[in-house]
């Protein structure tokens, strides 16, 4: 193993994370800087370029600070799927940037279900969805046509900020899978598909191996960022390739559930014959020999933000995780028959309707703030339980559950949703996961030793929490209630 710390940088929805790691997995520095996601229209989600990089000048800076720089031997990238930055002939970013939360293109998602569902089910085996980059460019090859015409490149998040580090034009396989636009089988761009933009495959980042230096940071880019000059990048891979490293969804049969703004549960699966998995969406993992398939709760941790939020209109400030975990432990499994179904940004897995929205249902008035409380985290689980069904009707035999990120810190809802799984939960030791898979990815750029040594050498368990057979029966009258509620449409 080669001595020195390798840096993961993950872009996600809301702040940008930086880790220092060790060669065995621990961390010597992290830090986050935030930003802000504008909403001009209830469909709407745009990001401004700009704040993302000062964002990571801000978090660099922190974790520089705490290492010797000349410890750190290489950089990896991580970033949230399906965000967009248009880029002029000058190097200008062409406005702000859409998110993968971002729902305006429906009516072209739509037209490709009617006009193309055959053949992106034959190329890129997922389903069509408001989140993928091909339907918003599509939107804005119709209602912004200048902006689209001057447009040069279009990058995804990570892949522009390692262009404004290194000047290199790269993406990683794991990214370009989410766009629609990338033939599953041959891990390219997919010229015909590309077409439905209004682009050119020349308007798209050449794919690169996730684990292969591309760039190194320019003189320009140290001084601005305060990362080593000459520092070699990979482009590591979209959050979910990372995240998967960095849970160690990386070995057949591990299943990892990430809740950070989104709920993630991934899986490693080999390579498979082109076809739709219901539900679930199929992308390529960070190396060739296998896929990742991904279940998605769009509203995994939020969820939990907007109850938290709910103290400002009752108490004049946001409630304390402290006072909704107490909350949790104090109200008795079940929530007293109360469902929350936790579709605040559209339901995902296995229902992929961004329309749908969140409902608590079977409130009467001995109902008090620790069942409310208690239903959406419950919601949130038995959401994680219907993706773990996708995945097993799809022929997945998955033997662990890993737990990572933001909910993994409430010991109430992991050990919810081990009663919810009926099954081990094991917690990942470090919270931010596709940083710390993208630092791992760097790790394997310049280690002779393979993937999969570094990523179980890497990944450490800090707590399991076993299912509680006491409260079973109660558990499984909840997850029949949900099931019914999330059955109805709305």
């Amino acid at each position: 193993m080669v001595d020195g710390l390798t840096l993961g940088i993950d872009f996600g929805t809301s702040a940008v994370k930086v880790v220092a790691l060790r060669g065995d997995g621990t961390v010597a520095a992290h830090a986050s800087s935030g930003y802000e996601t504008f909403k001009p229209a209830p469909d709407r989600a745009e990001q401004e370029p700009e704040d993302w990089w000062r964002a990571l000048s801000t978090a660099a800076a922190s974790v520089m600070a705490e290492i010797d720089p000349a410890s750190v031997i290489a950089a990896g990238l991580s970033g949230q799927l399906n965000g967009i930055v248009l880029i002029d002939a000058d190097g200008a970013a062409l406005g702000r940037s859409l998110i993968w939360l971002d729902q305006r293109c429906g009516d072209e998602v739509a037209e490709l279900e009617r006009s193309h569902a055959e053949t992106l089910a034959a190329k890129v085996s997922s389903p069509t969805s408001p989140i993928a980059v091909l339907p918003k460019l599509q939107w804005l090859a119709r209602h912004e046509p200048a902006r689209m015409h001057r447009a040069r490149h279009v990058f995804q998040v990570k892949d522009y900020i390692l262009w404004r580090l290194t000047g290199a034009v790269a993406t990683d396989a794991n990214e370009a899978s989410a766009t629609l636009m990338m033939n599953l089988a041959s891990r390219q761009w997919d010229a015909a598909l590309v077409a439905l933009s209004g682009l050119a495959t020349g308007h798209l980042s050449p794919i690169r191996a996730s684990t292969e230096i591309v760039g190194r940071v320019t003189a320009e880019a140290s001084a601005a960022s305060g990362l080593p000059r000459g520092l070699g990048v990979v482009p590591g891979s979209g959050d979910t390739g990372a995240l998967g490293v960095g849970c160690g969804a990386f070995a057949a049969g591990t299943a990892a559930v990430t809740l950070g703004t989104a709920g993630h549960i991934v899986a490693s699966v080999p390579n498979q014959p082109p076809a739709l998995v219901p539900g679930l969406w199929r992308m390529a993992h960070v190396t060739p020999d296998r896929e990742l398939w991904l279940g998605l709760i769009p509203a995994g941790g939020l969820s939990i933000a907007w109850l938290r939020n709910l103290g400002t209109g009752f108490a004049g400030r946001p409630f304390g995780f402290d006072d909704l975990e107490r909350l949790v432990q104090a109200t008795e499994p079940g929530s007293g028959a109360a469902v929350f179904l936790p579709f605040l940004e559209g339901a995902g897995t296995p229902w992929n309707d961004p329309s749908r929205f969140a409902a608590v249902a079977g409130l009467n008035v001995t109902h008090g703030a620790g069942h409310l409380v208690r239903a959406v985290y419950e919601g949130v689980a038995f959401n994680i339980r219907a993706c773990l069904e996708s995945f097993e009707v799809a022929g997945v035999s998955l033997e662990r559950v890993h737990l990572a990120e933001g909910g993994a810190q409430s010991p109430a809802w992991c050990q919810i949703i081990a009663d919810v799984l009926d099954r081990d939960v094991r917690v990942v030791a470090e919270r931010d996961t596709s940083a710390t898979g993208a630092a791992i990815l760097a790790r394997a750029a310049v280690d002779a030793t393979d993937l999969a040594v570094v990523v179980e050498r890497s990944v450490r368990i800090a707590r399991v929490h076993e299912p509680n057979p006491a409260v079973r029966d109660r558990i499984d009258l909840s997850w029949k209630r949900f099931q019914q509620e999330a059955g109805r449409t709305n």
